[in-house]
């Protein structure tokens, strides 16, 4: 297939979150051919996003980046297209167009001079490119598990099924900052001595880690990161589960239930009976991911549930290369993602994320059924 970039010889796809942020540069050779993992491939790894009283910071963490990726690779020249996946996009981004113009600015300076006219960009919710990373561009559902925890069920054309990623205090059950902050109650528990739910276990790690029980709250409540402090107790949890401790399991295992209730009610009509689930906090293992198995069996015994097939970062990578490839076959659907440089779908609001039917959205490969 021709290549609608024309000279541009790069795509760079990045994905930013809660747990840190990450960018990949290919050379759209490469991309095309399906690589992975290429040789010629530029990585960098960044701070996570901070969340200010005026919203998201993801656009700061995306122009730190590019400044890195022009100071470290100036050989990244010509790049033909870029996409980003953003965590909070719909609720916690205040404009995508932010983060389109950071993508231009950082990537098209040491371009050819017509490099501005070939530029594409695709800025994504992260739950779609993790998604896309998932399911290798299929449609289905995808839980994506970190600091937070959200579901999206789509069949990347009409149908778009969000459940959760409320965030820390309204939602994001089963995540990072979920598992973390039932152990600090389980210590806090144990710490004044109450009958029931404390780990004597839990409290000794959190003391290790926090300090003593009275200074937890100025340590939390004062924090914007504290999503991710909490996550950052997640490891204790996990270590005191598989030392036998009986809370610490008891929320592995609510953690994985959890999960299991989200990603099922993302399988809405209209989304292909196909499902995944990728993040670190699966990292846990079994004590995790095995009644998260069971739970979804019982709930929806028609899904198939395959492992991860990549990363956000691969589907940011998806993205990218099929927005440099076809640029008119992605077309935006808001809040989910937009595209600037290629065809765009008539915005819609952004209360809308969890609309069942929309026009307009089309980047699947494949045919109507999702096979």
């Amino acid at each position: 297939m021709p290549n609608p970039a024309g000279d541009a010889a790069w795509i760079v796809a990045l994905d930013v979150g809660g747990s840190g942020s990450r960018l990949v540069a290919r050379r759209l050779s490469a991309a095309l051919a399906g690589d992975e993992a290429a040789p010629g491939d530029v990585v960098l790894a960044g701070r996570s996003v901070t969340i200010r009283p005026d919203g998201s910071d993801a656009v700061d963490v995306v122009r730190e980046l590019l400044a890195r990726l022009r100071t470290d690779a100036p050989h990244v020249a010509g790049v033909g297209a870029a996409a980003v996946g953003a965590t909070g996009l719909a609720t916690l981004v205040r404009d995508p167009a932010e983060l389109h113009a950071a993508l231009r600015d950082g990537l098209t300076t040491s371009g050819a001079p017509d490099g501005k006219d070939l530029f594409r960009s695709a800025v994504a919710a992260d739950a779609l490119t993790a998604h896309l990373g998932a399911l290798a561009g299929r449609g289905g559902a995808v839980v994506a598990v970190g600091t937070g925890a959200i579901a999206l069920g789509t069949d990347l054309r009409t149908t778009w099924q969000r459940v959760d990623g409320w965030g820390h205090l309204l939602g994001d059950l089963g995540a990072g900052s979920w598992i973390g902050a039932q152990g600090l109650r389980a210590a806090a528990a144990a710490h004044d001595g109450r009958a029931n739910g404390g780990s004597a276990a839990l409290l000794d790690a959190a003391t290790r880690r926090f300090g003593p029980v009275q200074t937890w709250p100025s340590q939390l409540y004062t924090r914007t990161d504290r999503a991710q402090v909490l996550a950052s107790f997640t490891p204790d949890v996990a270590a005191a589960a598989r030392a036998s401790d009986v809370v610490a399991r008891q929320i592995l295992a609510g953690a994985g239930t959890h999960l299991a209730t989200t990603l099922a009610a993302a399988v809405v009509d209209g989304v292909p009976p196909l499902a995944a689930a990728t993040g670190g906090v699966l990292g846990v293992g079994p004590l995790l991911t095995e009644p998260f198995r069971a739970r979804l069996a019982v709930l929806r015994p028609d899904v198939e549930l395959v492992p991860s097939a990549g990363t956000p970062l691969d589907g940011a990578l998806l993205l990218a290369g099929r927005l440099a490839q076809d640029p008119a076959g992605v077309v935006g659907h808001e809040p989910w993602l937009s595209v600037s440089g290629a065809a765009r779908a008539t915005p819609r609001p952004a209360s809308r994320p969890t609309s069942r039917t929309a026009p307009h959205a089309d980047l699947s490969e494949e045919d109507p059924d999702g096979r």
